[in-house]
């Protein structure tokens, strides 16, 4: 019993710290309106983000309905989904709808810091091909600087060339397929992004750079990383004024995956079967690897040209899968924040808690919660 008290003093303590702290809110969206009615509940993201402030955090639930209509983000905001393949991935939560958008995103000037994860783009490819020169797909547009993308299921993000931007941050996202490129009109640096831990796959028919998945064909570049990342079936990587590091490439036979040389690159501790045109990466040098093992020794399911994420962790016999070297693992599943399999991001089942600053023997508090 004394325990129970004093937890219960502890967690009272730490909101009357919160509410007197911070003023930031937690917006729920669904755009099945009976299941957010009340306050902070909106049917769009549009509409929870015109109501948004500073800081705050904008939940959106997953939907048997794609969410639509487009949005321009220019404020600090944190959004969050409930993750993808949920229905495909066991052990996850009991809500298995993704949070699918169908829509636009532009994070726009005002953004910086802004967060988005755990969120599904609506489709705009064929089967496993995008058109990558040619894509009129739903899109994320970055605009300002220190963005993350987290845990998402993409298909493309464009960085502006008309801006000046830095520290980009792209992390454990599944790209089947997509692509991450600079674009548009302009001549501005792009410094620092940083694409870890994710899934790479464009197996369309045409030669590069319309197979791009990491390309920088407009713009100036400076300090980019590609680390820890799997590579698989058909890709075309482009990107110059990079480091590449703990990365995995494997190429089935009859498919193409290209990694363009560029002296302005760096490449270390990367693995690549013989089927990848690997550029500028030399086996046995820098911790470079081409191995010869079969698709079942890398990874821990044979099926794995399906896609599904949970199917690319490692092979289970640790003294032959390419991917294991010692203490350490190459792609996706390796590394100090590994991918999260289904994008699964931490969403409280009681995520906002109300009372008043100062209280006597009694008071209201409010509490909010949800099933996932």
């Amino acid at each position: 019993m004394y325990q129970l008290q004093k937890t219960f003093f502890i967690a009272f303590f730490s909101c009357l710290i919160i509410t007197e702290v911070t003023e930031a809110r937690t917006l729920r969206v669904n755009n099945v309106a009976s299941l957010v009615a009340g306050v902070d509940g909106y049917t769009t993201l549009a509409a929870a983000l015109a109501a948004a402030e500073p800081g705050d955090t904008i939940h959106i639930e997953g939907s048997v309905f794609p969410y639509t209509g487009n949005v321009t983000i220019d404020k600090k905001v944190v959004i969050i989904g409930p993750g993808y393949f949920l229905s495909s991935t066991p052990e996850t939560q009991f809500n298995r709808e993704a949070a699918e958008l169908d829509f636009d995103i532009f994070f726009a000037t005002g953004s910086e810091g802004s967060v988005l994860a755990g969120i599904e783009q609506k489709t705009g490819a064929t089967g496993y091909q995008v058109n990558a020169t040619a894509y009129a797909g739903n899109r994320i547009i970055i605009q300002a600087d220190n963005i993350y993308i987290i845990s998402c299921k993409l298909f493309y993000v464009g960085i502006d060339v008309s801006h000046d931007l830095s520290n980009i941050n792209i992390q454990r996202c599944f790209f089947n397929p997509g692509i991450i490129t600079t674009m548009g009109s302009g001549s501005g640096v792009i410094a620092n992004l940083s694409v870890t831990n994710c899934f790479f796959r464009n197996d369309y028919t045409a030669t590069a750079p319309a197979r791009a998945v990491i390309n920088s064909p407009v713009g100036a570049q400076s300090g980019w990383r590609v680390s820890q990342c799997t590579f698989f079936n058909s890709f075309s990587v482009a990107a110059t004024h990079t480091a590449f590091s703990f990365n995995a490439f494997f190429v089935t036979a009859g498919n193409t995956g290209t990694i363009t040389a560029s002296p302005t690159n760096s490449y270390n501790n990367n693995v690549m079967n013989t089927n990848v045109a690997v550029g500028s990466i030399v086996g046995g040098v820098d911790g470079n690897a081409v191995r010869t093992e079969a698709i079942g020794l890398w990874f821990s399911q044979a099926g794995a040209d399906t896609a599904i994420d949970i199917y690319f962790t490692a092979a289970t016999n640790t003294s032959t899968c390419p991917l294991r070297d010692g203490s350490f693992e190459r792609g996706m599943y390796g590394g100090g924040i590994p991918y999260v399999a289904s994008g699964m991001f931490n969403i409280p089942s009681v995520y906002d808690i109300q009372m008043d600053a100062e209280v006597g023997d009694s008071f209201d508090m409010i509490i909010r919660a949800r099933t996932h």
